[in-house]
């Protein structure tokens, strides 16, 4: 209460003398140090006897197994104040401050809500990958939400975000795309990074992104993947990326001219896109 009342006259109303009072404050202080400086000494000697990879619960479980008394944010406090962390803590701590450091990431502009009806006006896009026994071929798509019809897509050995470029440019062929246009995407490092960003700036094109982890804000290009490796890939082993890519294309002009799609009443992407068309 003394920073509301004289510490004289708080003591006059405990009948305890300042002196006492200073003197009882000055042993508090040291018993507390003293204990602190313990503990530190215990933190750093289990910390180093893990060879340094311990993390704070560790350290924590290793001096309860020695009979010490202590919990956990006390000992996540001591090895931060000493700049104690495991390999994986420093890449973690790393990351957080490269990303804290880097622009925003764009905000979510459909909130799960995957409907349009201006072909062109609302694209969502990802990343798949497809075994092949020459290594990994990677599909990245970008599909219009009015139509469902898949408007570009782009096959490579590597997920850069070149192959997220090509997608994009392949889509913008079909004229549908305009300036103002929402592109959704995950949090992809690819769909984050400068060489995207400012591409969809050029292009007019505005970026929306679903919240870190939440597959189900990007559900509407998830589905169109589960559909081309349940009805197709998964039947099939292929030897080269080339085979694979073969019939990556065969099944997107199944789907986008034959397959009948249940969201658009029954129709084909094509047929849906030819409906809509003068709305866009």
């Amino acid at each position: 209460m003394k920073a509301d009342f004289p510490v004289r006259y708080l003591c006059s109303k405990l009948a305890v003398s300042p002196s006492a009072f200073y003197a009882w404050a000055g042993s508090h202080r040291t018993a507390t140090t003293l204990r602190r400086a313990e503990l530190t000494e215990l933190v750093i000697a289990e910390f180093t006897a893990s060879r340094e990879v311990a993390g704070y619960r560790k350290v924590t479980a290793a001096i309860h197994r020695r009979g010490g008394r202590v919990d956990r944010k006390t000992v996540a406090s001591i090895m931060s104040e000493h700049g104690l962390m495991s390999p994986m803590a420093r890449r973690q701590h790393r990351r957080a401050k490269r990303r804290a450091a880097a622009a925003a990431d764009p905000a979510d502009l459909l909130l799960r809500q995957f409907e349009s009806l201006v072909p062109g006006s609302i694209l969502v896009g990802d990343i798949t990958y497809v075994p092949t026994r020459e290594g990994w071929l990677y599909l990245a798509t970008v599909i219009d939400l009015a139509s469902r019809a898949v408007l570009g897509f782009a096959t490579g050995k590597q997920q850069t975000t070149k192959l997220i470029v090509q997608a994009m440019t392949h889509a913008r062929k079909s004229g549908l795309i305009v300036r103002g246009t929402i592109f959704h995407s995950d949090h992809g490092t690819q769909y984050r990074s400068r060489q995207f960003t400012n591409y969809c700036r050029r292009a007019g094109i505005r970026q929306s992104m679903g919240a870190l982890m939440q597959c189900w804000d990007n559900a509407a290009a998830e589905s169109f993947f589960s559909k081309l490796k349940a009805e197709r890939l998964d039947w099939i082993t292929f030897d080269t990326r080339q085979a694979a890519t073969a019939e990556v294309i065969d099944y997107i002009e199944h789907f986008n001219t034959r397959r009948l799609h249940q969201t658009l009443g029954y129709k084909t992407p094509h047929e849906a896109l030819n409906e809509l068309q003068p709305a866009a």
